[in-house]
């Protein structure tokens, strides 16, 4: 194994241009904030002129206000530097005039099999036989997202920690300036292993569980499994910070709130809960999928925590679709998913596909034969993804409806195809509208929204 490798001193932020102006990252936080073109043009002056400087000759009057409140609002969170300046690099590259310039997240299998066999799984039955994508060329791709301003990226599997040159491929990403998140069933951590984990900072380093007790973790993820892994995290977290994530289904619903509580007991940063997706082998075993009603339920509960406990609320997850709501940023200009929006997968063998919940069908190329910024600009499957839908959201139903927002692997589980209706959205709708109506009473959360409760330690 080997440690952090050595590299030049980062700036903490990367302006990335953007049709609509441009996206940010923060490269403390690990999250994109996207700018609008005005907006972005006063950051590209103040890369090249201090603030008073710009405010002297460069600002029409009629601006100074607005550019004044913007400045000082934003230096409070480190935007700029003492001297006035954007406090970061611009990334140079082709702006595309309908989709970003390269995804937000990459979603990478570094290995196609796992020590588990779990019930939910995503990635399918494994193991699969497959030529892994070698260290020279995983370099290459994380060159590449660099270059397209493609700063997240998630590591799974299968059980990622079966790859021996995983610390090899955590150190190449970071080498490049991207910000690596590990997910890994946890039973193969040692002592080395915890220790490595600890000379690294990964945006998030999680370890799955599916309930609060072994009676319900081990109905899905197998006998003996829950134990394994509370003594595999107590190992973890004499080194390293960690989050636990959890999937919701109908199997664990009736301990959510006490999976939370788990969370804060066994020294975990965060809690992270996704709703279950019908794919892969959970496609087998739709009984522990949850309904709209269930899963809107178990975030009212989550939801219910914060005042009591000091957990902190929030959508993370770059991975998912982003959540409907009239004060998000958007992006990219349909209803679609972030499938080929905002996101896109690389399996073990370098299949790229805009989603890996889409399966085998949906792949577009591999990155063997091309780029990932050609597939991710010219490939077929993901213009697909980004065609305007003729459908607004309320008008989801009969037979000309077609996919107006949600999730893509959802609609094509439940009504055949990848443009048709998410189920969920259409349960969503219907719940708002009778809320508009007065026959329904309490708030709506989101279907897609993925929670992340931060763990507030009592002294």
């Amino acid at each position: 194994m080997t440690g952090t490798p050595n590299h030049r001193e980062r700036l903490p932020l990367v302006l990335i241009p953007q049709h609509f102006g441009s996206t940010v990252f923060d490269r403390r936080t690990s999250k994109y904030i996207p700018f609008d073109a005005e907006t972005t043009q006063v950051l590209l002056a103040l890369k090249a002129h201090g603030i008073d400087e710009l405010l002297a000759d460069r600002i029409e009057s009629k601006r100074r206000e607005s550019t004044i409140g913007f400045f000082e609002d934003f230096y409070q969170r480190g935007f700029f530097t003492v001297d006035g300046r954007f406090a970061g690099d611009v990334l140079e590259a082709p702006i595309p005039t309908d989709h970003l310039v390269g995804p937000m997240a990459l979603h990478l299998e570094v290995v196609a099999a796992c020590n588990l066999t779990c019930t939910h799984c995503f990635a399918g039955t494994l193991p699969r036989k497959e030529k892994p994508l070698t260290l020279n060329e995983l370099d290459r791709l994380f060159a590449e997202l660099a270059s397209l301003g493609t700063f997240r990226l998630g590591l799974t599997g299968g059980e990622p920690l079966l790859r021996k040159d995983i610390f090899e491929i955590i150190d190449l990403a970071t080498h490049h300036g991207l910000c690596p998140c590990l997910t890994t069933n946890g039973l193969l951590i040692t002592e080395e292993i915890a220790r490595e984990f600890g000379k690294r900072e990964l945006v998030w380093l999680n370890v799955s569980l599916e309930g609060a007790s072994s009676e319900t973790n081990d109905h899905v993820r197998g006998a003996g499994t829950f134990e394994k892994v509370i003594d595999k995290i107590a190992l973890l977290g004499k080194h390293a910070r960690f989050t636990l994530a959890f999937t919701i289904m109908r199997s664990n619903l009736h301990e959510i709130e006490k999976c939370a509580e788990l969370a804060c007991q066994v020294g975990a940063h965060t809690a992270v809960f996704r709703p279950l997706y019908p794919v892969g082998v959970a496609r087998h075993n739709l009984e522990l999928m949850p309904t709209f009603e269930e899963y809107n339920e178990a975030l009212q509960l989550l939801a219910g925590l914060q005042p009591n406990t000091g957990f902190d609320l929030c959508n993370i997850d770059p991975f998912s679709p982003l959540a409907r709501e009239e004060t998000q940023s958007v992006v990219y200009q349909n209803y679609g998913c972030g499938a080929g929006n905002l996101v896109c997968s690389v399996s073990v063998s370098g299949d790229v596909n805009p989603c890996s919940f889409l399966g085998s069908a949906f792949v577009a190329e591999n990155i063997r034969n091309k780029s990932l910024s050609e597939i991710w600009h010219q490939s077929q499957v993901f213009q697909a993804m980004r065609k305007l839908s003729i459908a607004e959201p309320s008008s989801l139903h009969g037979n000309d409806a077609v996919f107006a927002g949600g999730c893509r692997a959802r609609a094509l589980a439940f009504n055949g195809s990848a443009n048709a209706p998410d189920p969920w959205i259409v349960a969503q709708v219907e719940q708002e509208d009778l809320v508009a109506r007065g026959k329904s009473e309490g708030a709506v959360a989101n279907p897609l929204s993925v929670l992340e409760l931060s763990i507030a330690r009592k002294s």
